[in-house]
């Protein structure tokens, strides 16, 4: 069995920039690495924020030792053989380009995230030899999940072949830690490259690249109108089926709704 384990990023004011990201691996690969990780924090639960800022697990540990503990995890991520992808969008030019979008709709940038990296990291995952079934688990997110695992169904209609459950899990789980700094280092890197190009990229974000296993990409305000009237729970719904459907089942307009009503049509299409 093939497993992802994902989580989310942004900037502290969730104004510039928002990510997914996840990383890909065998179960050799995760319960070696389990191991490793769980021997050498000892109890801790890693997040990356609280490690740089000595909150959490991470109160009163002296700084150079923090920033020691976490370039160490960050060159075990990259020994591991896990493969990583992250999507990323920006906040700012979200809102120049299509500022209704955020209005209705505030968790939009996480859920497009996670369809582009769900779907990514889907491919990647049909490349292993033997093929198998890969599993999703994302950190927990109260606000999101619940529409989370509508759009699942949406993705596994179209991708039926290779794409597993789906679940969401807390921060003990090393493999939802291992994401997080992962995600942290993809989302600190594009909030650089966009509002301050004087900076450099972090030894952590260097150590991962150099492995040649962990893609990204980022979305820019230009090309969100394009890929969002892509997406058929937004722009690509059939407006007057889903309000017939809608009124037929008494139902109000929002997200879920969207969702379900995207994820019922994908079902049906596969079934046909």
């Amino acid at each position: 069995m093939l497993s992802v384990f994902g989580d989310e990023s942004h900037d502290p004011t969730k104004a510039r920039v928002f990510a997914v990201a996840g990383l890909l691996g065998d179960e050799n690969q995760w319960a070696s690495f389990r191991q490793a990780w769980n021997n050498r924090l000892n109890g801790s639960i890693f997040h990356a924020a609280e490690c740089e800022a000595g909150y959490g697990d991470f109160r009163g540990m002296p700084e150079p030792e923090r920033h020691s503990l976490h370039r160490e995890l960050t060159k075990m991520v990259a020994e591991s053989g896990l493969m990583g992808y992250g999507h990323v969008m920006d906040l700012a030019g979200c809102r120049a380009v299509v500022p209704e979008v955020l209005k209705d709709f505030p968790d939009m940038p996480y859920y497009d995230c996670f369809l582009k990296t769900v779907i990514k990291l889907s491919n990647f995952a049909g490349h292993f030899i033997p093929r198998d079934k890969v599993q999703f688990t994302f950190d927990r997110r109260k606000e999101t999940q619940y529409n989370a695992g509508l759009l699942y169904q949406w993705i596994t209609a179209h991708k039926p072949d290779n794409a597993g459950k789906v679940s969401f899990a807390s921060r003990v789980e090393p493999g939802i830690q291992a994401a997080d700094l992962w995600v942290r280092e993809l989302m600190k890197r594009c909030d650089t490259h966009l509002f301050d190009d004087r900076a450099h990229a972090r030894p952590q974000w260097n150590t991962l690249m150099c492995t040649k296993r962990f893609q990204f990409h980022f979305t820019l305000g230009r090309e969100l109108s394009q890929t969002l009237d892509a997406t058929p729970f937004l722009a690509g719904l059939n407006h007057a089926d889903y309000e017939r459907w809608r009124a037929e089942n008494k139902l109000v307009d929002n997200l879920s709704n969207r969702f379900r009503y995207a994820s019922l049509m994908a079902g049906a299409g596969a079934r046909s």
